[in-house]
């Protein structure tokens, strides 16, 4: 197996396994961009990275297959963290002694070498806080480039390279680099300024325990220099925990008093929040930012520590940050539908949906909550929280618990077992059904909500991926019901 670093010169054609991520699609449209002759290979391609890919003129195929990438004879392969021994492009490419690199290599070499990094880290927050520190950045006219995990229309490209000396903003992910190497992707990074938002028990496939995800934090923070900076969550322990013993000056941000970057909550209404932040005791501005919830409280306060450090004032701040929508995903209003908001979710950790339904009670404080949740990560199928995702979801006043994605990879025993999930539910007054485990189990749990929704409720899409197509049939119904009303009118 070839492999190689730093990035060679002479590369000309790069071959993307796992081209339909959004990750791998934006890194491969910004290198065609820079002039590499680009293609790749997926199970799938599907919008809205195919649109982007054929929009840039990407060749790919559908399939991993074998003959592809042979035909293309790259002079390496980007090789995604979700392909394994035996996958067939793979296997191909191994054969031929084709150079293989990782995506966080190819970002380090290509991407960032020049550039003054800022990584946010954490399992919660990432990418709404990477987004506005690039949005910030982006409307003071700082020079910048950065890799976001989610689409933001307003910034365009998921990803753009970084000019010579200016600054690279990185959704620093703790999931592992590749096949051949096990570490996380974020320590490729090699941070100027670092955030790190929160710590807790996630990504159960490849991390055994919380001290094991404790521990890979702790050694990104090994990674930022004396002269650069460590901004960490003060209400979370974790994030406390693995900054503990920083080289670097650490300055700790959120809504506990003794914070060096304290925030407090003025008022809320539906467009969003204002709050003032104090810094080391001494107002530093008033804000706007159109989210809710504590958590966004508390991404926005990271996010102007971060500004502040790259030399912006509170003034130029708060007018960039006035102006930033969220990213796709991210308590995203898709439609009314049946009388019903429909918002969508990628919260798929207990925490997250927990903030989540917290936040649309602080939204609309005086309409029913009904959540609609697929257990369809690593973490979530499991039995691991069981408890909390009880406790989470029964802030709602409604429950629709979809079919666990792929329950066949673990036993009965170590899956979240949703019926008792149901049960605890009921217990608390919450009212709950089951969809049924079946290949078209989008569409009963469609028919399932058509008769659950009133008039003015809220509904929360709550999955880290494509519940069933729920949200495309929804969306389609409610465009039909529209043009329905329009003709009638």
């Amino acid at each position: 197996m070839a492999l190689f670093a730093p990035f060679a010169h002479d590369i000309e054609r790069l071959y993307f396994l796992g081209i339909g991520g959004i990750a791998m699609g934006s890194v491969a449209i910004a290198c065609s961009r820079l002039g590499y002759t680009v293609s790749g290979c997926d199970s799938g391609v599907y919008p809205p990275m195919s649109h982007l890919l054929d929009r840039s003129r990407i060749e790919y195929a559908p399939s991993y297959s074998p003959d592809h990438i042979v035909a293309f004879a790259p002079d390496a392969v980007v090789v995604g963290n979700a392909i394994s021994r035996g996958n067939p492009a793979l296997e191909a490419a191994l054969d031929r002694n084709y150079p293989l690199l990782s995506m966080p290599e190819l970002l380090r070499w290509r991407f960032m070498a020049s550039s003054r990094r800022i990584v946010v880290s954490g399992t919660h927050g990432k990418t709404t806080t990477t987004s506005l520190i690039a949005w910030i950045l982006q409307q003071c006219r700082i020079p910048l480039g950065y890799l976001i995990g989610g689409a933001n229309d307003r910034l365009g490209d998921a990803c753009r390279p970084a000019p010579d000396g200016g600054y690279f903003v990185l959704e620093g992910d703790e999931y592992d680099t590749a096949f051949f190497d096990k570490r996380s992707k974020f320590l490729h990074s090699m941070p100027h300024l670092l955030v790190i938002t929160s710590i807790e028990y996630d990504h159960a496939d490849i991390f055994p325990s919380y001290e094991s995800v404790l521990a890979t934090f702790e050694r990104l923070v090994h990674l930022v220099p004396r002269s650069g900076r460590i901004v960490v969550c003060a209400d979370d322990p974790g994030a406390l925990a693995a900054s503990a013993r920083s080289l670097a000056p650490v300055e700790r941000y959120g809504v506990t008093d003794d914070a060096e970057w304290h925030a407090e909550l003025i008022g809320t209404d539906t467009s969003g929040m204002n709050f003032r932040v104090a810094h080391h005791g001494n107002t530093f501005g008033d804000f706007f930012i159109a989210m809710h919830g504590t958590h966004n409280l508390r991404n926005a306060t990271a996010a102007i520590a971060i500004a502040h450090a790259v030399g912006l004032d509170s003034t130029s701040i708060a007018k960039a940050m006035a102006s930033f929508e969220p990213p796709k995903r991210r308590f995203e209003i898709l439609c009314t539908w049946r009388g019903a908001l429909i918002v969508d979710d990628f919260a798929h950790h207990p925490t997250a949906v927990r903030a989540t339904i917290e936040a649309a009670r602080l939204r609309f404080p005086d309409r029913r909550i009904v959540a609609c949740f697929e257990p369809r990560s690593n973490t979530s199928a499991r039995a691991i929280f069981q408890r909390q995702f009880a406790d989470a979801l029964a802030q709602a006043n409604a429950v629709v618990l979809c079919p666990i994605y792929r329950a066949e990879r673990y036993s009965p025993a170590d899956r979240l077992d949703r019926e008792r999930l149901c049960s605890d539910l009921r217990q608390r007054g919450v009212e709950c059904t089951v969809i049924p485990d079946d290949m078209n189990w989008g569409t009963l749990a469609f028919d399932t909500l058509s008769t659950i929704l009133r008039h003015g409720d809220v509904l929360l899409l709550l999955s880290n991926g494509d519940i069933g197509g729920l949200r495309q049939a929804i969306l389609a119904d409610a465009t039909n019901e529209s043009r329905t009303l329009q003709h009638s009118v």
